[in-house]
């Protein structure tokens, strides 16, 4: 039976101190959860209501079946899907020098972010970097909107200025999504490097821009006064765009 330290140590994972604190990150839901057991991350502990199992019949042998008042004090979402488990932060990934990468600046709210995440797999982006002040990836809201993509992603967090500017110098192309730039729809074609995409308040920082060596922008229709696109919708356009011509 499931005590009540343990109860508090899954909750204190809600929180970004505790889970770098534990090495440890929660994961809900059925369809995330399978995807968790599927990958190479370490499942740690696995916990299911009565009510989840009388309605989906789930067979697993390290599942352990908790009270509806114990999942809801554990899950980090309002109304909890009835399965959590918890896994183990893996170490960080490497970026490999080949395929495209997405750069991703500032971007802070974990829906766009996992949103984002789940976007970059599905147009076969599998490398992800992050600027050191995004959102963290193993926030539940950010996993829980991947849906699974970020068992198979490589995600690094790191100083992206540092990164940008190795990458430039080693002659890859830096493309920028910013107001200002070359229709994305009349691209020719993409070559080789980093797409990078900013927050959702204020774009790609100023002290990136000397690092863009090309400036990309989806053009809005004539008349059009919305400002900006959403961060992960912007991704989605870009990344479609890419697809297509690579």
């Amino acid at each position: 039976m499931i005590t009540k330290n343990t109860v508090k140590t899954i909750q204190s994972l809600k929180q970004a101190k505790y889970r770098k604190e534990h090495q440890l990150f929660i994961v809900e839901g059925r369809k995330t959860v399978e995807e968790l057991l599927l990958s190479p991350f370490e499942t740690t502990a696995l916990y299911a209501t009565e009510q989840f199992l009388t309605e989906h019949n789930y067979q697993n042998a390290r599942l352990e079946t908790v009270t509806e008042v114990q999942m809801e004090q554990m899950s980090a979402l309002d109304t909890p899907p009835g399965i959590l488990a918890v896994a183990r932060i893996p170490q960080p990934s490497t970026i490999k020098d080949d395929g495209m990468v997405l750069a991703l600046d500032g971007i802070a709210n974990p829906g766009n972010m996992g949103t984002i995440i789940r976007t970059a797999e599905w147009f076969g982006i599998k490398q992800i970097v992050c600027s050191e002040d995004c959102v963290e990836i193993w926030n539940p809201k950010v996993i829980q909107a991947t849906m699974g993509s970020i068992f198979r992603m490589d995600i690094v967090s790191t100083d992206l200025v540092r990164f940008l500017d190795s990458e430039k110098l080693k002659g890859k192309a830096v493309y920028g999504a910013l107001l200002e730039g070359e229709n994305l729809f009349r691209m020719p074609r993409w070559e080789h490097g980093i797409i990078v995409i900013g927050s959702e308040s204020h774009g790609i920082r100023n002290n990136l821009i000397p690092m863009i060596t090309h400036p990309i922008t989806i053009p809005r229709a004539e008349g059009s006064v919305t400002e900006s696109l959403n961060a992960s919708m912007a991704t989605g356009i870009i990344l479609a765009n890419y697809a297509a011509k690579s």
